[in-house]
């Protein structure tokens, strides 16, 4: 992931929280999925966002250096905070007048598995010795971490004093489409096909926002190819399959072996439901198809509405109701798609074969939309192409 990703809404509000949390002094943790734990890049990226939100609010961040075998997370952590010469301990910490006031960040994301349960044991010291202490006379710990480093403060792993915020949940459509629209911008042309394809690899990737920026950089807009592009950018070996009925889990962070999945990066929360990366799924195909449908349903149906009214008011106000209810033996007052067709060709057939094909395909893709069936790439542009030579307009 780039730098981008922090001036997503869903990023930029976890930032926002963790520094909300440390202005209010309290200890905080930024937890993350392993997998995101050991991707540099997007670490590097954090720290770079957090530093800059944390300075911008007077919080001087002072930077943990973790260089030295031989030293430790007490040490580390008193050197960042400039505490003085004498023996150390959480206390002191605490107490030391040069610390208090200053927020130490400690990545632990690279640390040795030793190192980082001796930070979740020192990090529980100190969230139970500054229950009495003033929160503007001590200083705040905030870490970088996977959840095997949290404190151990039971369940939530939450106190008064220390608040986890966790990357569960963070990103949502409105992410994914604002980090991948450049790039569907740049492929496709403007109307309603590029708005097909944006819809299409959001519902596809839900919240993988990596391997939708991919698509959106190499897919060519046809169905059919999404399973093998998916398969290509997928290291099979890598997947952690997670069980086909998943939970509802619209909790502040994974649960059970939900947790596992999470940090393996195949499940995560997507608007309140708990959902499987598509790569990991183990119908994938299946997945496919249903998505492809349900995003051409959202951006087409409309679509198709506002031509079906268009073209009814316009055989109206043509031909008069009278005459459009007699060929059609009377019925509705609406004109669906079905009988609006048998109207224009009894009508219009002959002096607007143009109005009479365009309609023909709205019927076809309607019906094949209200039967869960996808439109292929030729039978969306088609439909799009017959339209476009109409130029309905409201009022004609």
């Amino acid at each position: 992931m780039d730098d981008d990703i922090w001036r997503l809404p869903g990023p930029a509000r976890l930032i926002a929280e963790t520094v909300r949390e440390v202005t209010r002094g309290r200890h905080a943790a930024v937890v993350l999925p392993v997998v995101l734990g050991d991707d540099q890049d997007f670490v590097a990226g954090l720290t770079g966002a957090l530093s800059s939100a944390l300075w911008a609010a007077n919080e001087l961040p002072q930077w943990v250096t973790t260089d030295g075998e031989d030293s430790g997370p007490l040490l580390w952590l008193a050197q960042a905070l400039n505490v003085g010469d004498g023996p150390l301990s959480t206390a002191r910490i605490l107490d030391d007048p040069e610390a208090a006031g200053r927020t130490a960040v400690l990545d632990c994301t690279g640390l040795h598995p030793k190192h980082r349960q001796e930070v979740s044991a020192i990090v529980t010291r100190l969230v139970a010795e500054s229950r009495p202490r003033r929160a503007e006379d001590r200083p705040r710990v905030l870490l970088i971490c996977t959840r095997d480093t949290l404190p151990q403060l039971g369940t939530d792993y939450a106190d008064v004093t220390f608040e986890p915020l966790w990357w569960w949940g963070r990103l949502n459509r409105w992410d994914v489409a604002a980090r991948i629209q450049p790039a569907i911008e740049a492929r496709s042309a403007p109307g309603v096909l590029r708005d097909v394809r944006l819809e299409t690899l959001i519902e596809v990737c839900r919240w993988d926002i990596r391997l939708a920026a991919h698509l959106a950089d190499c897919w060519d807009g046809d169905p059919h190819s999404l399973p093998i592009l998916i398969d290509e950018a997928t290291s099979p070996s890598a997947v952690k399959r997670p069980p086909a009925g998943l939970p509802r889990n619209s909790g502040r962070r994974p649960s059970g072996e939900m947790a596992d999945y999470w940090d393996a990066g195949t499940v995560d929360l997507w608007h309140d439901e708990c959902v499987a990366a598509v790569r990991a799924a183990t119908t994938k195909a299946e997945v496919v198809r249903h998505a492809v449908w349900a995003a051409q349903a959202r951006v087409l149906l409309p679509w198709i509405e506002t031509r079906r009214q268009l073209v009814a008011a316009s055989l109206l106000r043509t031909h008069g109701k009278a005459t459009v209810q007699a060929v059609l033996d009377g019925g509705s007052d609406v004109l669906e798609v079905g009988p609006l067709f048998v109207a224009v060709n009894n009508l219009s057939g002959r002096a607007r074969p143009a109005l009479r094909d365009a309609v023909y395909l709205l019927r076809q893709a309607r019906n094949k939309l209200a039967h869960l069936q996808a439109l292929t790439t030729n039978e969306q542009r088609d439909l799009v192409a017959a339209f476009a030579k109409l130029n309905l307009q409201s009022g004609q």
